[in-house]
């Protein structure tokens, strides 16, 4: 598989959205860091939480709408 970065300007990213709907694609984040009140953050919203109320990744995924201007 090949992977292409692209810095889009922002004046130019509806019509770049349109057009990449049209491909099968998948976002990737690589430079994400969370510090340790984050994380402690969200062990405790996650602890707080019930199971059968999360969501996994993928139908996340799958409920994301982008929006052109």
């Amino acid at each position: 598989m090949t992977q292409i970065t692209l810095n889009i300007p922002d004046d130019e990213l509806g019509f770049f959205m349109k057009l990449i709907e049209k491909f099968n694609y998948e976002s990737l984040i690589n430079d994400f860091s969370m510090n340790q009140e984050m994380k402690d953050l969200l062990d405790e919203r996650r602890s707080n939480s019930n199971k059968e109320d999360f969501v996994s990744w993928t139908d996340v995924k799958e409920q994301i709408v982008f929006k052109s201007k």
